[in-house]
């Protein structure tokens, strides 16, 4: 085993937590950076960047669904959905490309692995080849970053059911589809999926969407909504559902159901804190 001390350690490879690094390394700190999965976090590999480019790619399906209205005649307009994913993925990776660079740039030592913190600032890193290897700090900077909160019943399956970690490697565009939850998050993939060609219908347990917005905002989304044809449906909760041959059925508290192939579980996210802690930290970790 072998040990190596740095001035900063960072657990996490996602925007908080390269970014930290590099800001250490620019103030001429030795500094390492722990990452089990890709650099570049849930922002750059499954939120902020891929939805955008999706967004981008539904906006030019509206603009040209609206095309006759401007006199231009448009045939055969179509989704390819593999050259869709394909395009996003080009983005992704050239961007999380540009973050190694950075990194590499500024000397940051990177270990690919899962980091865990031990007593007397000792982090633990096991690699994907479960070879581990023990590293230390003056500093340690937790950034594990969080995950999609998930509903009993409702395991994500990549398939019939998915969260934003799976929405992005979804095979097709769904016929019709099952938005739980009318956060922002939620709102976002019901509007592109409806901009894809989806039959969408949007479910939010309070009594209305975008709870945290104010009403204005609301008021806009909702009249976007209707207008776009997305269902919209507040003050009920799913019960659970039932799989068919083409999707899934869900059913509601209300005692009704509806059919659909896809359902996106979008109810907020939680800190990922799985492995992160080790005995004797004195570190203790919550929900928030």
């Amino acid at each position: 085993m072998s040990e190596q001390h740095f001035d900063l350690v960072v657990i996490g490879g996602g925007p908080a937590g390269y970014g930290s690094a590099l800001y250490g390394a620019s103030a001429g700190l030795q500094v390492a950076l722990v990452e089990f999965d890709k650099l570049g976090g849930t922002c750059l590999h499954r939120g902020c960047i891929p939805a955008k480019e999706l967004l981008e790619t539904a906006s030019i399906v509206r603009t040209i669904k609206h095309a006759g209205d401007f006199g231009v005649e448009v045939e055969g307009r179509a989704v390819d959905w593999t050259r869709t994913l394909a395009r996003k993925q080009e983005v992704v990776d050239r961007l999380a490309g540009g973050v190694g660079s950075l990194l590499k740039g500024r000397k940051v030592t990177v270990f690919n692995g899962r980091g865990t913190l031990g007593a007397d600032r000792s982090i633990e890193v096991a690699n994907p080849n479960g070879e581990r290897t023990t590293i230390s700090g003056d500093a340690i900077i937790l950034a594990s970053g969080s995950v999609p909160r998930t509903i009993p019943g409702f395991e994500p399956d990549g398939e019939r059911v998915v969260t934003s970690d799976e929405f992005f490697h979804i095979a097709q565009v769904p016929v019709n589809a099952v938005v739980i939850g009318g956060g922002a998050i939620g709102c976002e993939f019901a509007s592109t999926l409806a901009d894809l060609g989806s039959e969408v219908t949007v479910l939010e347990a309070l009594p209305k969407i975008l709870p945290l917005c104010d009403e204005d905002v609301t008021r806009v989304v909702q009249q976007s909504f209707k207008r776009r044809g997305i269902t919209v449906r507040t003050g009920v909760s799913v019960t659970g559902h039932t799989p068919t041959a083409g999707g899934t059925t869900v059913q509601l508290d209300d005692g009704t159901s509806i059919e659909t192939n896809l359902v996106v579980v979008s109810i907020g996210r939680v800190p990922y804190t799985s492995g992160l802690l080790g005995e004797g930290t004195g570190v203790s970790v919550s929900q928030r």
